[in-house]
Parts: C-alpha cells; structure tokens; sequence
C-alpha cells in the first residue's frame, strides 16, 4: 500500500512549530547569556583601564610635588605612597607615567642612581631649563656651573671659592651674602643633594680631596654649549675662541646624537 504524500510529508523529520519555538527560545537565552559574558568582560576591561589611568594621575601629582625642593624622587616612595607596596606593577606603570609626562606636560622622568628619579623640562628652547623657586639661587647656581665647565668641567672647593671671591660673593672668612644668603650651604649641601652638583671623590683615605662636577640634573637640564654660549656673550666673542671647551660641546652633541 503506499503512503499518500500527506503521509510522507508527516513521515519526515521536520521539526513542527512547537518545537521551532523551543530551539528559538534557547538560542535567544543563549544569546543573551553571551551578551552579559561579553558585556562583563567590557565592563572589567574598562575597571582596570580606569583604575590604571587613577594610579598614573596619582604618580604624576605626587611627582610634581615632590619635585619643588628638587631633590631626587626616590622610588621606594613612589611604591609606598602610592601602589601601596606593590612594586611589581611600578616598572609597567612608570613607562605609562613618562608617556603621559612627555606627551601631556612636556617632561621627561630620568632614572638616577638607580633607583631615584628627577623630572626634565623637555621642550627645547634657547633658554637653560635650571628651575628654582627663588631666583637667586639660579643665578649663583648658574655661575657655579659655567665655571666649573669652563675650568675644564671639574675644580677643586678653594678653585670654586677663589672664582667666588674674585666676583666680590664672599671673602675669606664671610660666606654669606645679602643676595644669595648662605653660599657655602647652597654650594656643598644644597646643590649636590639636588643633583646639581656632585662632590667626586679623589682620595678615598682623604674624604675632603674632592672635585665639584655637573651633577645628573644639571646634565639633564642645562647643555655645555650654552654654557659656553654665556661666556661667549660676556666677552662678545664666538664660542669657537674657546676651542678647547668647544671641542668639548662638540662631543657632547655628538655623543647625544649616536
């Protein structure tokens, strides 16, 4: 007997409207389910963006005030103060730190030492980028640098002091001035614990044999050819007369460039 074609339409395994609804039904739950799944993925990505962004702003706050005395900013605080001791995020955060320094302020974070930092004003100019609160501490600073640079990029204490006393800042037994105030704590103290200056060691059985040189901060922010460049403007002279310091601010060009 055969199957009319009703009955073999029937006899075939074609899902009926009851069961079309079902399957619709868990793919739509399954749907959703994948939604919410994504949609707290997204919102966990966007948590931990958000508070890497809160620690990257915090670090840089906590850099600028710490940066006012210009004393190196030492890293150890940084993970204290602020990671709350978690220095194993502080190498990824700090490289997202100096981008947004260098992009956003201008600044650059140089590591010191290795395990200090100081901020550098990055945006080039004619002007030497030393920076102080009080102004007078910057022209004494400045003078101190050009003429250790000049006398052939270190000299001795009394060297320094007689080059002070030549331009009438202290004499032999008066090291204050109404100007500049304590010249002998701004040279030996201040300036070396802010980098500027740095007391090398030429007898290490003798501590008081020592040479003043450019610290790492002065290095950063000030350049031997425009340290030159003062001198020369002083005598009215191109900075090719000085051709050994010149030779000098060519090879730090140089060595800048490679």
């Amino acid at each position: 007997m055969r199957e009319s074609s009703e009955d073999m339409f029937l006899s075939q395994d074609y899902p009926g409207p009851s069961s079309q609804a079902s399957q619709a039904s868990v793919s739509s739950r399954r749907t959703r389910s994948s939604t919410i799944k994504d949609s707290q993925i997204m919102s966990s990505q966007d948590m931990e963006t958000q508070k890497e962004m809160q620690l990257i702003s915090s670090i840089i706050r906590y850099l600028f005030m710490a940066d006012r005395n210009k004393l190196p900013i030492q890293k150890s605080h940084i993970i204290k103060h602020i990671l709350d001791g978690n220095s194993k995020v502080f190498r990824s955060i700090i490289e997202s730190v100096n981008i947004q320094l260098s992009q956003v302020f201008g600044y650059s974070l140089v590591e010191i030492e290795g395990n200090k930092y100081i901020l550098v004003n990055e945006i080039e100019n004619d002007l030497p980028h030393l920076t102080f609160n009080d102004n007078h501490k910057l022209v004494l600073l400045y003078l101190v640098l050009v003429h250790i640079f000049m006398y052939g990029e270190s000299c001795k204490e009394e060297i320094l002091w007689d080059f002070l006393q030549n331009l009438g800042i202290i004499t032999d037994d008066n090291f204050q001035h109404e100007y500049f105030g304590d010249i002998k704590q701004l040279v030996t103290v201040d300036f070396v614990n802010q980098r500027y200056l740095e007391k090398v060691i030429k007898n290490k059985n003798d501590p008081m044999d020592f040479e003043f040189t450019w610290g790492s901060r002065a290095k950063n922010e000030l350049t031997y050819r425009s340290a030159l460049q003062f001198v020369a403007d002083i005598y009215d002279c191109p900075i090719k007369k000085w051709k050994l310091q010149y030779k000098t601010v060519q090879d730090e060009e140089e060595n800048a460039r490679e």
